[in-house]
This record gives structure tokens, sequence and C-alpha cells, in this order.
């Protein structure tokens, strides 16, 4: 029996880090993980030192009154893992957490394993020296990222990407959508999906904003519905408290979900999304989008001097074009949004080509095919047995 400690900070890392613990468990069922996890971690079994909750923010202004916290969690899980000398810790994502206690564990001992190279080759180009002295091994989403690493002499893979074989990316789109219409709606009616984040702080920042591009589209088209997937208790509540102050009167043509992301953007005709995974996902699923983000002004002035990508949504760094809208910042106005959304509902053709360039990325990054088995779980146990 071999443990494994693995390290999550956020919604898109917890699901990565789920869908990692499944697919080793299904080759070799007697590891065990252990770590910082969040609930898709805890439902496949890992046990739980810290909540991944406790690493969830995003920007440079942002961190500081979390800072206290996130030391926190470090000192402890340092502690942890080496009293507990597991056959391997795995990062995932949340870089500049993991890649600090990959480079102290690492030092002393512990095998280390990054999965999701840290994104250098749009921004920060400079941490990309770092890497060798945090992790023995990093697994690659994009498939030109190991060219990249073994130029700074980091040994890597390119395992895919999950989200390019994700279980409804071939559902048929008409049944999903059936399932959240209400009776008596004309099929024509264009169905919406809103992904506002998955962070409280993402949630404070785009609730208000997002609702009001609502409130908008609805008077151009009385007949649209909204369907709102929210990861958590607390973000649901935070924006539902949003909804019923600013926009009361649309709250019939509103549907909340519990997550399901991947449901609602395969079922809605276009979608508003707040940059991150989610714009990943929908391109996955088909659904044509315009991508948001709002940041404090700190954090933006720092990212854009940093940024070496003219693009910031993943979906146009994979296409290296503009193949959906991305308005940040105070770009992202009420009226700029619906305007965007607008275009996409009334042009068939636009859609066409996006989804068009969403099918060449999905081909791009679904995982290589071996004879010997699973990828990924065959790399993290070959890291582990080394």
């Amino acid at each position: 029996m071999s443990d494994v400690v693995i390290v999550a900070g956020e919604t898109s890392g917890d699901q990565l880090a789920a869908d990692l613990v499944e697919r080793v468990r299904a080759l070799d069922p007697s590891v065990r993980f252990h770590g910082i996890a969040g609930p898709r971690m805890r439902a496949a079994g890992v046990e739980t030192w810290i909540d991944s909750e406790t690493l969830a923010v995003r920007g440079y202004a942002e961190v500081i009154s979390a800072l206290p916290r996130i030391l926190r969690a470090k000192r402890e899980l340092v502690e942890r893992t080496q009293a507990l000398k597991p056959s391997l810790y795995i990062g995932v994502d949340a870089p500049d957490f993991n890649l600090r206690v990959e480079r102290e564990l690492k030092s002393s001992g512990v095998p280390t394993l990054h999965y999701v190279c840290p994104s250098f080759w749009a921004w920060r180009p400079e941490r990309a020296a770092k890497f060798k002295a945090s992790a023995d091994h990093v697994l690659c989403l994009f498939p030109f990222e190991p060219k990249l690493l073994a130029e700074h002499d980091v040994p890597a893979t390119f395992v895919g990407h999950p989200l390019a074989t994700a279980p409804l990316c071939d559902a048929d789109r008409g049944r999903l959508r059936r399932k959240l219409e209400h009776f008596g709606e004309p099929p024509e009616a264009p169905l919406i999906a809103v992904l506002p984040g998955s962070r409280v702080d993402e949630i404070e920042r785009h609730a208000e904003l997002f609702i009001e591009v609502m409130v908008r589209l609805l008077k151009r088209y009385p007949d649209a519905r909204f369907v709102v997937p929210l990861v958590t208790r607390e973000t649901r509540d935070r924006f539902q408290t949003v909804l019923w102050r600013e926009a009361e009167a649309i709250v019939p043509r509103v549907q909340l979900l519990f997550g399901h992301a991947d449901f609602a953007l395969r079922a809605a005709d276009v979608a508003l999304v707040a940059s991150g995974t989610a714009t990943l996902e929908a391109a996955m699923l088909g659904c044509p989008q315009v991508v948001s983000y709002r940041v404090s002004k700190t954090t933006a002035a720092i990212v854009m001097r940093k940024l070496t990508s003219p693009y910031v949504s993943l979906p146009n760094i994979l296409a290296n074009d503009w193949c959906v809208p991305e308005l940040l910042q105070d770009a992202a106005t009420p009226e700029a949004l619906e305007s965007a959304l607008t275009g996409l509902i009334e042009q068939p053709r636009l859609r066409a080509e996006t989804q068009r360039a969403y099918a060449q990325m999905r081909a791009a990054l679904r995982p290589p095919t071996s004879a010997a088995g699973d990828p990924l779980a065959l790399a993290v146990l070959a890291q582990m047995r080394r």
C-alpha cells in the first residue's frame, strides 16, 4: 500500500485532482491519497487534511488578506507530508502555492510531481527557470508544453486534457436542453448559460455585472432563459442574494444549478463565462461564448505587464486567434457584453465557425493513445516507483 499527498486549490484543480485519483485507483486500488482537497476530491476518497477553499484566491492584491491562512496551511501541509513520508507529492495547478511546497519537499527527499504545467508561455516566463528545483516531473495538458519545458531541462509528459474526453462532449444538445425547458416555451427561445466564477470573490466581482447583462438580454429576447451553475452553497447564496436584490423580476427566467457546468454549457445556445478553466470547458462542449473578467486595478496592472500573449482566455490562446470575444476590466460593460452575446445568438454562421475551431482544439487535446493503458495513471504510478 502506497501513500500519496495531493493538493489542489480551487474548483478546476479539485476536478482535475479527483479525475487523477479515480484513474490511478482504477489501475492500483491500494494507493491512498491525502492532502488539501475540495468536494470532488473528497468524493473520490482523498483524506482531507485541509479544505481547498483555504487556497482559493486569485490576484496579487487579493492574496494579501489571505496570506496568514495560506502560510498556516503551507506549514501544516509540509509538516504532515514529511511525517507521512509518502511515495509522491502531487501539486495540482495552484503553482504559486504548490511549486513552493514542492521545492521544500523535494529538498527533503520527497518525490514531487506537478500536474498542469504553469502557463509561463502566456505570462510570467521567468518562472520556468524555477520549475526544476520544485518538480521531478511535470504532467502537461497541452501538447506543446513538454518541448518548452525541455528547454529549461524539466522532464515533462503530455497526458491530454480530461475536458477533451468529458462524458457530455458528445451528448445530444436537444435532449439536455429539454431537461431544462419549462412547459409551453417555444423551442427556439434562447438558452443562455451564465458562469460568473467558482469562488466567492469572483461572484462578488461579477454577479451584479452578469445579472445586469441578463436583464438587458431578457428585454431583447422575452422568451430567453438562463441557467447558472454554481459550485458551492456559498457561491450560490451570494449570487442568489444579488439576483433577488437587483433583478427580482427576472428570477422566474433563471435556473440555478449546484455544479453541473458541463450540463449547462452543452445544453445552452451561448454562454457568458468568467475567464478561467470554464472557458476551455465551454469550448470542449461546443458552446459559443463571450469571456469576461474583472480583478482589482492593482492586480490588473501587474498582470498586464507580465503577459506575453495578446489573449487571456484559453480558447484564444490555443487558437492563437480571436476565437471568442474577450471583454475584460473596464471593457466589461453591460452594453458591450450584451452586444457580443447578441451577435452570437443572431448569427448562426458565427456560432458554426466558433464550433469548428473548438472541434480542432478538442482533437489536439485528446490524450495520446497507448497500448499500455491510461497515460495519466501510468505516468503517476511511474513516478511513485522511481
